[in-house]
C-alpha cells in the first residue's frame, strides 16, 4: 500500500513539474510578445520625434535661402530619405550625401547640370559635382553645420525629379533647360511629409 502511495505522490510531482514547466514557457512567451510589442510601439514613437525635427513645407525655393539649417543626426538622415523615396539611391557620407547619375549623352548631362543650378539658385544652397562626358559624380553638403541637412535632402529630391525629366528628352543644345516644375516638386515634397504622418499614425493605433 504505501509503495503504491509512493507511486501515486511521484506522479503527482511530475504533473505538478510538468505544469511548472509549462508555465514557466508561457510566461516566457508572453513576457517577448510583450517586450517585442513596446520595442514596435517604441521605434514608431522615435519615428514620429524624428519626423517633427525635420518635417520643413516650403512654397517657394527663395524661402530656402532663409532657413537656419541644423545639422540632421543619421537616424534623421536616413528617415528623410525614405520619406522621399531617395534611400535607395543616394550614399549617406559622414558629412554629405553623394551619388553618381549618367546620362546617355553629354548634352542630356549638361541640361541637368544647367536646370538643377537654375534650381539651385534659386535656393542659394549648391552641389558640388564633378563631369566627365556623360557621367556626373555628385556631393551636397551644408557647409554652415559641418554636415547634412534638409537643405541637401530637398536639393537632392529636386536633382532626382530633375533627372528623371531629362532623362526622357533629347537635347539640341547643351544650353537647354528641362521644364521640371518647381512649385509641383515643392507641393509633391510637402505631401511626403503628410502621407508619411499617417502612416505612422495608423501604424501607432495598430500597435
Amino acid at each position: 500500500m504505501s509503495i503504491q502511495n509512493g507511486n501515486q505522490l511521484q506522479y503527482v510531482s511530475q504533473l505538478v513539474q510538468m505544469s511548472l514547466n509549462c508555465l514557466q514557457i508561457l510566461l516566457f512567451k508572453l513576457t517577448f510578445s510583450m517586450l517585442h510589442h513596446f520595442s514596435k510601439y517604441r521605434f514608431t514613437l522615435n519615428k514620429v520625434a524624428n519626423l517633427d525635427s525635420i518635417k520643413v513645407f516650403i512654397k517657394d525655393l527663395k524661402d530656402v535661402a532663409s532657413i537656419v539649417p541644423s545639422k540632421l543626426d543619421e537616424t534623421e538622415v536616413q528617415l528623410s530619405l525614405q520619406i522621399h523615396a531617395l534611400e535607395k539611391n543616394w550614399k549617406i557620407n559622414s558629412k554629405s550625401l553623394a551619388k553618381e547619375y549618367k546620362f546617355e549623352t553629354f548634352k542630356q548631362a549638361f541640361v541637368f547640370m544647367n536646370t538643377v543650378s537654375h534650381l539651385a539658385d534659386q535656393m542659394s544652397h549648391y552641389p558640388k559635382w564633378i563631369n566627365v562626358y556623360n557621367k556626373l559624380s555628385v556631393e551636397i553638403t551644408t557647409q554652415d553645420v559641418s554636415g547634412i541637412s534638409v537643405k541637401d535632402v530637398l536639393l537632392a529630391y529636386l536633382m532626382e525629379s530633375t533627372y528623371k525629366d531629362v532623362k526622357e528628352l533629347n537635347p539640341e543644345h547643351v544650353g537647354e533647360i528641362s521644364k521640371v516644375s518647381a512649385p509641383q516638386l515643392l507641393q509633391n515634397w510637402n505631401a511626403n511629409f503628410t502621407q508619411y504622418q499617417e502612416i505612422l499614425k495608423k501604424n501607432v493605433h495598430k500597435l
